[in-house]
């Protein structure tokens, strides 16, 4: 009897030896999954890629590849997703800037948000006023009097592209607060932050999320105001915009960061990618890496949730768009 139960438990064991060789020989003959980032490497959605590629691989039982393809506003990297067959071997991980913005202000752009569809929404964040340490102002009111005491001359304000969330937060603020801004564009948010630091520009609304709140409580950067409706957390003593003067109390945005797939793709898809996203948000490391930058995860999730979000989202920021009318 004990030989025979010796035997049945190494039968077991060479079974399911085979299983996970044919399991990992399955994961290695499928075609791999490519998350585009349109931004460079250090910029928040990249930093949420690269957290989630090893637990999303996990999820799907695929060889995940991120590739960062930045410039043109985020246009390059999204048109890439859009000549891509629509079958859920490539996603875009994104802002509203690539996706709705750039086609709303940049007339070169050939895809519309309509060409996308959301598959899940992995994090919200605000966005943070900041300045370089050369800067006189200590406060949003010593901030906003040196500015409207430049004339003409202007500030030196960094964006990320022409139409860009950065770029329409800058020009309305600075409409609204009637002084001028010299807007300098640059490749992504990381040349952006360390232009602040050199003191080649004064400011930037940055999005609370990757090295930002690092920068800020280390000292290398200043923090004036959120465009979020009230202080984060993280960040209590930072004030809101939108609560400095009655011209700006309306201002309140945010960002978000979310992965999307041309619309084309079978619902099918799409269901299955949104089950492996969501489940890989559950780890609760990579919960910790989002609210420890700053940012704050998204519960509502399901398919129909992305449906009204993307459709909510298109027509609010299309509208701003319009409102700031940046066409280029």
């Amino acid at each position: 009897m004990k030989a025979l139960r010796s035997g049945v438990a190494a039968s077991l064991q060479f079974l399911i030896g085979i299983l996970a060789c044919a399991n990992a020989q399955a994961q290695a003959d499928a075609p791999p999954v490519s998350i585009v980032v349109p931004q460079p490497v250090g910029n928040p959605t990249d930093g949420v890629a690269r957290k989630l590629q090893p637990l999303l691989q996990a999820a799907l039982g695929r060889t995940i590849i991120v590739e960062n393809q930045p410039g043109a506003g985020g246009s390059i990297g999204t048109q890439r997703v859009l000549n891509a067959p629509a079958d859920g071997r490539m996603l875009l991980i994104a802002s509203q800037t690539e996706p709705i913005l750039t086609p709303a202000t940049m007339q070169h752009v050939k895809y519309r948000a309509e060409n996308l569809r959301a598959v899940a929404v992995v994090a919200r964040l605000p966005y943070i006023l900041t300045g370089g340490n050369a800067v006189a102002a200590k406060n949003l009111g010593e901030l906003t009097q040196l500015a409207q005491a430049q004339g003409d001359k202007g500030l030196n304000f960094g964006h990320i592209g022409p139409g860009s969330m950065i770029h329409l937060l800058g020009e309305q603020w600075a409409r609204q607060s009637q002084f001028k801004l010299n807007h300098v564009v640059y490749r992504g948010v990381p040349p952006v932050t360390q232009d602040l630091m050199g003191g080649q520009i004064e400011l930037s609304f940055l999005p609370l999320g990757g090295s930002t709140l690092d920068l800020i409580e280390s000292g290398r950067i200043r923090a004036y105001a959120t465009t979020g409706a009230a202080p984060s957390p993280r960040l209590p003593q930072v004030p809101p915009l939108s609560a400095s003067s009655e011209k700006l109390r309306d201002f309140v945005y945010g960002t978000w960061i979310a992965f999307l797939v041309p619309a084309k793709t079978p619902d099918a898809t799409v269901a299955s990618l949104n089950r492996a996203i969501v489940q890989a948000m559950e780890d609760a490391a990579f919960r910790e890496y989002v609210v420890s930058t700053g940012m704050e995860l998204v519960a509502q999730n399901s398919v129909a949730d992305m449906r009204d979000f993307y459709q909510t989202e298109t027509a609010l920021y299309q509208g701003l768009a319009q409102k700031v009318a940046v066409e280029q």
